[in-house]
């Protein structure tokens, strides 16, 4: 390990015969040996990650990973570890000497942080030298890495990336529930009459879901509206309403969206007089991913989604109308 990191705390796991085994099982089905050396490198990474979050007691769910999927892993260089209820973790590797970590662009979505594993020449220690929230580059210097002292704590005050994938499939993440299930609730009569009128009707396999925010004083309910269409897209609406008796929303709360680089695409702001506020429709393509944010005054709530797929599109195909 380089003398620089050796100041910082970090966390070695010992690859024993088993998790070499593993290795090999993934990769000996391939003639290209550089796609088989890949995979062997990234079992490994995995391997190291899973048995330290393991010893922090987060669960893991290494065959929800790609790493499982032959077919990504064919064409896409991914590492990746689901966390239980907080979402995937990216686990590059490097050797010895290295001076940089290389982090694709396809891992730049749906992913909650990445965390760094140095090897040492011989296979027989994986190293854990720290960890990043978020990457806009394919070259990080390690130099720029985050100790992993903090790495606890960030992931338990971590706000998951929602697959919206996973709701299409009928799941839907903790904080957020059916719009029917809300209505049929026995708190349903609380909610104003404008949120039970104005929630548009759609096809039976359109998705909607909710999730209540709660501010200083106020509370809001976020909606999402999700239409499946035949070219694999999906249609989505977004809306806000007030969640109690209140008639209007609460004065200049605002609803936007961002990309992942944080910058805002579109916002939308509400009035004394608006009992529920929307962004323009828009279209989601498979790995497409967004930000939705809603802010009163000085207090925020942020929710990360992405479109998981098989499927590789290039770039961010997101229209506004």
């Amino acid at each position: 390990m380089n003398d620089r990191h050796q100041s910082q705390f970090t966390f070695s796991v010992y690859l024993t015969p088993q998790a070499h085994q593993l290795a090999s099982k993934f990769c000996e089905q391939y003639i290209d040996l550089e796609i088989a050396e890949r995979i062997y490198f990234n079992t490994l990474a995995i391997y190291a990650v899973n048995h330290y979050l393991r010893c922090l007691d987060f669960e893991t769910e290494w065959q929800a990973s790609d790493n499982y999927n032959l077919i990504i892993k064919n064409f896409l260089d991914t590492a990746d570890l689901v966390v239980k209820n907080y979402g995937k973790l990216e686990c590059r590797y490097i050797l010895p000497h290295a001076d940089f970590v290389y982090i694709p662009r396809e891992t730049w979505i749906s992913r909650i942080g990445y965390v760094v594993v140095q090897f040492d020449e011989l296979l027989q220690t994986a190293t854990l030298i720290g960890f990043t929230k978020s990457v806009t580059t394919e070259e990080l210097p390690l130099s720029k890495l985050t100790t992993l002292l903090e790495f606890p704590q960030y992931l338990q005050q971590c706000n998951p990336v929602i697959d919206l994938n996973q709701w299409l499939e009928g799941f839907l993440q903790a904080g957020w529930q059916t719009l029917d299930s809300l209505l049929n609730d026995e708190l349903a009569e609380n909610l104003n009459l404008s949120f039970k009128d104005a929630v548009p009707a759609q096809q039976q396999e359109t998705i909607k879901a909710v999730k209540q925010i709660m501010f200083d004083r106020e509370s809001v309910i976020l909606l999402m509206i999700l239409l499946p269409e035949l070219n694999r897209q999906l249609n989505i609406r977004v809306r806000v309403y007030p969640d109690s008796k209140q008639s209007c929303l609460p004065k200049n709360l605002k609803l936007a969206i961002l990309n992942d680089a944080g910058e805002t695409l579109r916002v939308v702001t509400s009035r004394s007089i608006d009992n529920f506020i929307q962004l323009p429709r828009f279209e989601c393509n498979p790995q497409d991913s967004f930000v939705l944010q809603v802010c009163l005054d000085d207090i925020s709530c942020t929710e990360r989604f992405y479109f998981s797929s098989a499927d590789w599109t290039n770039g961010v195909n997101r229209e506004l109308s």
